[in-house]
C-alpha cells in the first residue's frame, strides 16, 4: 500500500489554502473553529480530499473533531504518555525500576489500567498525576522514560499529535518505528494530518468519511460513538455556512 505521506503532491502542497477565509466567525463557535483550522491547513485538506475522493468539508470535519484542533508546536507535538503501555513495552521486564517511578490502575493504584496514572522522580518524592494539565508535565514524564528505557519504548507507550495516534500504531501510518512517527510529527503539522488519514485508510475508515457515516466512524476510531458522532455531524452540518464565508 502506498501511504498518503509518501505522495509527493501531498508532501509539497502548501498547508494554507490559496484563498483563505477573510471574515472569521466567532472563535468559540463550531463554524469559527472550522474556519480557523481551514486557514491553517486548508491547502493540504483540499488536496487530500481530491486524492481520496472525499468531500473537503467531510475531510475537514473528521480532522477538526478527532484532533480537537490542538495548537501545533514545532518539535513538541501534543502527546499523552501511558504508564500501562510503558509497563507492557518496558516495565514488565524491569519491574523494580518501573515501580520506583510509575504506577497505574491495577498496578500500585486502584481502578482500570488507563486510570490513576502517577509519576515521581526522584523516587523519594510524592506521587503526582500528569494528565490533563500543561503539556510540560507530559513531556517531563516522556523525557524521563526516554532516558530510562530508550526512545522507542517511550514512543511505543505514547499517543502523538492532534489525532492522538498511539506510537504502537506506527506501521498503520507507514513508519518503521514509533520513534520515527514521533520525529515526523514533530517536524511539521503536515505529517500529523497525513498520519491521521493514513491511519484511517489502513484501518478501513476512509469509507465512513466518504459516506459521512459519522456514528460508525466515531465508534471504530474512538471505541465509542458518542459524543464524537454527534460532534462530527454538527461539524459537517456547517457546510452551507462554511461555503458561504468570504475568501
Amino acid at each position: 500500500m502506498q501511504y498518503l505521506k509518501d505522495d509527493p503532491s501531498l508532501g509539497q502542497v502548501a498547508l494554507a489554502p490559496p484563498r483563505p477565509i477573510t471574515q472569521l466567525p466567532p472563535a468559540g463557535t463550531t463554524l469559527g473553529r472550522m474556519a480557523r483550522t481551514y486557514n491553517a491547513i486548508g491547502g493540504l485538506i483540499d488536496k487530500l480530499a481530491a486524492v481520496t475522493a472525499i468531500d473537503p468539508m467531510a475531510a475537514l470535519s473528521g480532522w477538526q473533531i478527532e484532533s480537537g484542533a490542538y495548537p501545533y508546536v514545532a518539535g513538541k507535538p501534543v502527546l499523552r504518555f501511558e504508564n500501562h503501555k510503558f509497563w507492557k513495552y518496558w516495565g514488565a521486564a524491569n519491574p523494580a525500576k518501573f515501580d520506583k517511578h510509575f504506577r497505574f490502575g491495577g498496578h500500585g493504584a486502584p481502578g482500570n489500567s488507563y486510570q490513576n496514572h502517577a509519576f515521581r522522580n526522584p523516587a523519594t518524592t510524592p506521587w503526582r498525576g500528569f494528565h490533563g494539565g500543561p503539556q510540560d508535565k507530559e513531556y517531563e514524564v516522556f523525557d524521563f522514560a526516554c532516558q530510562l528505557a530508550g526512545k522507542e519504548p517511550a514512543c511505543l507507550s505514547s499517543s502523538f499529535g492532534g489525532p492522538q495516534i498511539m506510537g504502537f500504531n506506527h506501521r498503520s501510518c507507514g513508519y518503521p518505528s514509533a520513534a520515527a512517527l514521533f520525529d515526523q510529527f514533530a517536524a511539521s503539522r503536515r505529517w500529523e494530518v497525513l498520519g491521521f488519514f493514513d491511519f484511517c485508510r489502513t484501518q478501513g475508515l476512509l469509507h465512513e468519511i466518504q459516506t459521512k457515516d459519522w456514528s460508525d466512524f466515531a465508534e471504530r476510531y474512538n471505541g465509542s460513538a458518542e459524543p464524537y458522532g454527534t460532534n462530527l455531524r454538527k461539524a459537517y452540518a456547517e457546510k452551507a455556512a462554511f461555503d458561504a464565508l468570504p475568501r
